[in-house]
């Protein structure tokens, strides 16, 4: 699915999708528009060479998933529009399954000072509320300029991450309770399973910081000073996501020190109680042995009251092992 939105030079606006329109728009020195693509299929990826005459090498990485966030400069241009373009790749979060399976969502872009081209095989909710900003007034998204479009997608983007990152602190409140009260083998696999979660988030965003940080530096033209201001502020915020990523890596790690812990906790009351078993048995075995040997006569034996004080002796014994560890607070 392909949507654009144009304002020509002569102030016609334009939601044609058309290989022909986007050319003229692209002409009009005086004209912006922004074209965006929601899985597109191979007739409207064939636009990206075909109209705009971008280099092939950007082409194919807007084909190929899972690319790292990156920004880079090319001066391979069309015959229609002879200005440069950066190459962008962000990615956004999941926020529909990020409580089953934290991820993330690619965002390709092909951004120059007059239009904006963004590309994602996954809706996204960031490029959503933008657009129907646009589709309710395209002056309100595209007059005040290309580069603040770039920044009103950018904002909301980093902007969603901020439920994703309430939503890991309290699952990993409730992992670190659970290994202190309840350490069950499952929760060591959803230990390790948040922690590689955790892994792949951290190796997305962080270096979505450094694409952030170049926009802000004025390393690309056509963003203007006042644009920059505003893209700090969104860098700041992702700074802030970074920060509290790392973080939760560090209560994720401490919770498995708690599970560990606990289960060594676990282990040693049980070791601890079957010691005093032993212990207690250990002593009775005196009694039951000396009254097991093979002696041909033993004191008190002929006598039917000496095997009841045997017994009693034996709870006696019992009893005083039970009431001394208890004292030294071994049980």
């Amino acid at each position: 699915m392909i949507m654009s939105f144009i304002q020509f030079g002569d102030g016609r606006r334009s939601t044609d999708t058309d290989a022909a329109t986007l050319s003229a728009a692209l002409r009009d020195p005086k004209a912006r528009f922004w074209v965006d693509m929601e899985r597109p299929t191979e007739e409207e990826i064939a636009l990206l060479d075909d109209v705009f005459g971008f280099h092939p090498l950007a082409i194919e990485d807007t084909t190929q998933y899972s690319q790292r966030p990156k920004i880079e400069s090319y001066n391979h241009i069309g015959d229609a529009c002879q200005q440069g373009y950066f190459y962008m790749v962000i990615h956004g979060p999941d926020q529909e399954t990020f409580r089953e399976r934290l991820r993330t969502r690619e965002l390709d872009l092909f951004v120059s000072e007059r239009y904006l081209v963004t590309i994602h095989e996954e809706p996204m909710r960031a490029v959503s509320d933008v657009a129907n900003r646009a589709k309710a007034d395209v002056r309100i998204v595209l007059e005040p300029g290309i580069d603040l479009l770039l920044h009103n997608i950018l904002d909301h983007i980093v902007d969603n991450y901020r439920p994703i990152l309430d939503y890991l602190e309290v699952a990993l409140d409730e992992l670190e309770e659970e290994a202190l009260t309840n350490p069950t083998p499952e929760l060591l696999t959803r230990i390790a399973t948040k922690k590689r979660e955790l892994l792949n988030f951290r190796g997305i965003i962080g270096p979505l910081r450094e694409v952030l940080a170049q926009l802000t530096r004025g390393e690309v033209p056509f963003i203007r000073e006042t644009t920059r201001i505003y893209l700090r502020d969104v860098l700041d915020h992702l700074i802030r996501s970074v920060e509290m990523v790392e973080l939760y890596r560090d209560l994720v790690l401490g919770a498995r020190d708690i599970y560990l812990s606990s289960i060594n906790n676990n282990l040693n009351r049980i070791m601890k109680t079957l010691t005093i078993i032993t212990a207690i048995a250990a002593v009775l075995n005196v009694f039951t042995g000396f009254y097991g040997m093979n002696f041909e006569h033993i004191p008190g034996l002929s006598s039917p009251v000496a095997f009841w004080v045997n017994v009693a002796v034996m709870i006696a014994t019992c009893a005083v092992l039970l009431t001394l560890f208890y004292r030294k607070r071994w049980l």
